[in-house]
């Protein structure tokens, strides 16, 4: 415990605030007396603002780790869940997204491709959206399924969806179709819902893309 980074912090800053206060007290009493007395009254209250900072410590730590005990346990029954329904989309769509935000693109890759497969002609877009990037973050070059056709569908279902957006264009850039590229992260530009750092990285990237197509258009007119 005593190595928690919070617990150091405070103590380096008690440590720093014992200093001062020894400092201070110094300088201003005369009697050797006072100045002990002084010095365990200043480390008295030291000790006592650490220990309930320590406490506090320890008390976010078993809190933190029950926390993942308790999100471990959920994840784990639902599995066995999904064993008896295979085909309940939302218990999917739950443990894909988690598996996605845990960065086990694998496992979120298996669990989108297959509520994908079992949804029929009703398509949900989060089973989608999951399922194209799980599907670039394992598999960027082999797609087991038509990638074009998922991305018009899902385009469709929610054309201002910035994450679609983003990603289409990732696969159109990949493929060298900077024209698709230009119009997938164009609106990106300028939308409210994306970071001014992300849209000026995005803009700056889409005027490189321009260049490049304006400098391949003049060779080829030679």
């Amino acid at each position: 415990m005593f190595t928690q980074p919070l617990f150091v912090f405070f103590v380096f800053l008690a440590c720093l605030g014992l200093l001062y206060c020894l400092n201070t007290v110094s300088s201003v009493l005369q009697s050797d007396s006072q100045k002990s007395a002084a010095l365990v009254i200043a480390f008295a209250i030291v000790s006592i603002f650490l220990y309930f900072n320590y406490e506090a410590v320890s008390n976010y730590t078993e809190s933190q780790v029950a926390s993942k005990e308790q999100m471990m346990d959920s994840i784990e029954k639902l599995e066995e869940f999904l064993l008896d329904n295979p085909d309940d989309i939302r218990v999917i769509k739950a443990l894909g997204s988690h598996y996605i935000k845990s960065g086990r693109f694998e496992l979120a890759y298996q669990k989108f491709l297959n509520g994908y497969r079992i949804q029929g002609e009703s398509r949900d877009f989060e089973i989608s959206l999951g399922l194209i990037e799980s599907t670039l973050m394992v598999r960027p070059n082999d797609f087991p399924y038509d990638i074009d056709q998922l991305i018009e569908e899902t385009l469709i279902m929610n054309p201002e969806n910035t994450q679609i957006l983003w990603l289409s264009g990732l696969i159109a850039m990949g493929r060298g179709d900077a024209e698709l590229t230009i119009e997938r992260w164009s609106g990106l530009v300028n939308n409210p819902e994306v970071s001014l750092e992300i849209q000026n990285s995005i803009s700056t990237q889409l005027e490189q893309i321009k260049r490049m197509e304006e400098g391949i258009s003049i060779l080829d007119d030679q």
